[in-house]
């Protein structure tokens, strides 16, 4: 499982290599995204949406295919299943037309409407929503659905180690959150480490 990080460039440069280290990009940040780790896209709906902004970094990260992402979060409505599916409509047409892979964030209300509408268009999705959803089961239920057909699994706003373990059992592909980027120097290390100790536990019962 991957720890994806935005900000924090100083952490994140001297543990570049790290088999479970990725970046993630914003809007906000205006940067391209390293060339030696796995990195992914938001969209800061959740904090400081501005649509500009989010049209100009698909258009910078249109020219970095030669390490593509592993998925670019469409435009969502946070808490609001319906709203987001309404702009997804409109917004995975332009991030296909950039040669980026979808994901579609998840909100609250997503099990009264359900995703298979949307299931041919998103490479990936994105566990939003507040703690009642994410830790549900029908959570549990999309993310089974979504890796029996091969798309990538994020959950947003992880940051503890029993989150990190959470999001790990149900089958996410990778994480993000607040604390690494505002205070990296005391949790990446911590959360990398985790992640370690525990895969090596898992060969060892294997």
């Amino acid at each position: 499982m991957l720890i994806l990080v935005s900000g924090a460039t100083k952490t994140t440069r001297r543990l570049a290599g790290h088999k479970h280290l990725g970046a993630l990009i914003t809007p906000q940040a205006g940067n391209l995204p390293p060339h030696n780790m796995p990195w992914a896209a938001d969209n800061a709906a959740y904090s400081n949406w501005d649509q500009g902004k989010f049209l100009n970094m698909l258009d910078k990260l249109s020219g970095c295919l030669y390490n593509p992402p592993v998925w670019v979060a469409a435009p969502d409505v946070v808490g609001d299943a319906i709203a987001t599916a309404k702009k997804f409509m409109i917004w995975q047409p332009i991030i296909k037309m950039h040669g980026l892979p979808v994901a579609l964030v998840l909100q609250n209300g997503q099990e009264s409407i359900g995703w298979a509408t949307h299931e041919r268009n998103f490479d990936a999705i994105f566990i939003g929503g507040d703690d009642e959803f994410k830790l549900g089961g029908y959570v549990r239920y999309c993310v089974k659905k979504a890796k029996a057909k091969g798309k990538w699994v994020h959950m947003g706003r992880v940051n503890s180690l029993r989150r990190i373990d959470y999001a790990r059992e149900i089958g996410c592909d990778s994480v993000d959150g607040t604390a690494c980027s505002m205070y990296p120097e005391a949790h990446i290390p911590k959360f990398l480490r985790h992640l370690e100790r525990e895969q090596l536990a898992m060969g060892f019962y294997a």
